[in-house]
């Protein structure tokens, strides 16, 4: 990204006045300005105005320096410059631009990150609900720690889950086939889009998860997400919690 800063001299007043400079014996024609330093910023003022300076040039253009006034130079540049206050106003025009967007920029972001955070809290509640009530054929969103197999998996992949059955302590799932893999975190949007719609998109294998620690994550009041634990005895690589619940259809 590119900024573009620049510092310009910002013209109060200009006239032009006939006087003898020191050390010269004529009068002649200047060009008087009175200007304060000045700053823009991606195009749009940006302060300035600490301070009122005299500007003189001769009739070909050259800039005189302060050295060289005649007393009486001085003099009418001091009442002239006095006339003249600084538009502070114009001059950090911008700099209240930007702040009025950022401002403006903040309250609407905070406005969509809350009815995100309303909208979240909400699926979460659904999903809690429907775990207090679980039932056979139920979908469930999740990440994943390992394949069905048990090997590791790189990052939290999101996927769907369904309940096959439940059978005394015992939850018996099948995960999908497709997973998400690009996304940083889980949301529900990113795996609609392939939300298995027939047994072909589920894998083949069963897995049996621990009902008990599915009901003791439950009586937490502030629970969130829901663990899964493989319990089958076929699971030699890894036997442990393979899985997230983050979500509900």
């Amino acid at each position: 990204m590119f900024f573009i800063f620049s510092i310009y001299d910002f013209v109060l007043a200009e006239k032009t006045v006939t006087a003898t400079l020191k050390k010269e014996n004529a009068p002649r024609n200047f060009t008087l300005q009175i200007i304060t330093p000045a700053r823009r910023f991606i195009g749009l003022p940006f302060g300035g105005g600490f301070v009122k300076l005299s500007r003189l040039y001769d009739e070909q253009g050259k800039l005189i320096h302060a050295r060289n006034y005649s007393d009486e130079l001085k003099a009418e540049i001091k009442a002239f410059k006095s006339q003249y206050s600084i538009p502070y106003f114009q001059l950090w025009k911008g700099f209240l631009i930007v702040t009025a967007a950022i401002l403006i920029w903040a309250v609407i972001y905070g406005v969509k990150n809350k009815l995100g955070n309303q909208q979240r809290e909400k699926e979460v509640g659904q999903m809690i609900d429907n775990l207090k009530q679980l039932k056979t054929g139920q979908l469930y969103g999740a990440t994943f720690f390992t394949d069905q197999d048990g090997n590791s998996i790189n990052g939290l992949p999101a996927g769907w889950i369904k309940i096959d059955k439940i059978v005394g302590d015992t939850i018996f799932i099948h995960r999908s086939k497709q997973l998400d893999t690009n996304s940083a975190l889980f949301d529900m949007k990113n795996i609609a889009s392939f939300r298995p719609q027939s047994t072909d998109e589920w894998q083949e294998k069963t897995e049996k998860m621990d009902l008990n620690l599915l009901k003791k994550q439950l009586e937490d009041a502030a629970t969130k997400k829901v663990d899964l634990l493989y319990i089958g005895t076929d699971h030699e690589k890894y036997s442990g919690v393979i899985l997230t619940i983050k979500g509900s259809e």
